[in-house]
């Protein structure tokens, strides 16, 4: 199975969004540009068991989260989802 699916649950949204942050360039900055969209940073805790897998440090995921509202949404995002870990399975990259 290319892919696993572990059990979390968020433990704390952080309200600072990257796209707000300004690298530092030899470049004028044009702040009426709109700034690209960014996503909400979360905290996750791990409910599953992982001690049976070998995760190396630093490892990378994606994740999902799921509540009550827009469920009809989830769906979409499972396969998505699958896709993704599909692709990264039979091409050998991780993004």
């Amino acid at each position: 199975m290319p892919g696993r699916v572990f059990k979390a649950k968020v433990s704390l949204v952080v309200d600072a969004v990257a796209a707000g942050q300004l690298q530092a360039t030899g470049a004028l900055v044009d702040f009426g540009a709109r700034a690209e969209g960014g996503r909400a940073l979360a905290v996750i805790d791990i409910v599953d068991d992982t001690s049976g897998y070998q995760i190396p440090l630093g490892a990378a995921a994606q994740v999902a989260i799921y509540t009550e509202h827009w469920h009809h949404v989830s769906l979409l995002r499972k396969i998505l989802l699958r896709m993704r870990s599909w692709e990264n399975y039979v091409f050998l990259e991780a993004h």
